[in-house]
């Protein structure tokens, strides 16, 4: 039998400035980067099926979620608003995601993103994600780097493990 690696989490000392700032603050600030990596999706209508919906995005070691919706073709916070789907997973996680270094499928089938809730809603959302390219997002090329290394760098330090 295989030992299962663990993977890396954030630490809480490091979380814990992030979790002071206000939740409404963060939900601007992620629905912002949203709209514009999504610019391409929105203007052609690939995102509609969020139109009304709440998708609440977990960050389980930063112990933070945002709650967003699609109004009026932007990506916007939600409010107090219920969700219809929540998909959870650590900051490593969706930084595999947001490089590409790990497709949707795989993060979703090994349970490394969760999804609850409104399962064909999850199913169009997750199919959506495996059909972009990377290299479409708009992206600053000169970010890309700091993701690469970020992720090496959250890798590689000890302290960064997760504990059993």
């Amino acid at each position: 039998m295989h030992a299962v690696k663990q993977r890396p989490k954030m630490p809480k000392p490091l979380s814990l400035p992030l979790r002071l700032i206000p939740k409404k603050a963060h939900g601007v600030i992620l629905s912002s980067v949203l709209n514009r990596l999504f610019r391409n999706e929105l203007l052609e209508g690939e995102l509609d099926f969020l139109l009304g919906r709440v998708v609440q995005i977990k960050v389980s070691d930063l112990g933070l979620a945002y709650n967003l919706t699609l109004t009026n073709g932007v990506i916007s916070e939600a409010g107090g608003r219920s969700a219809d789907l929540s998909i959870t997973g650590s900051v490593y996680d969706y930084l595999l995601l947001i490089s590409g270094k790990e497709d949707p499928d795989t993060l979703f089938f090994q349970r490394h993103l969760v999804m609850d809730g409104d399962t064909g809603l999850g199913v169009h959302l997750k199919n959506m994600l495996s059909a972009i390219e990377l290299e479409q997002l708009p992206l600053p090329a000169d970010i890309r780097p700091y993701i690469e290394r970020f992720i090496r760098v959250y890798e590689n330090l000890p302290y960064m493990s997760a504990r059993s």
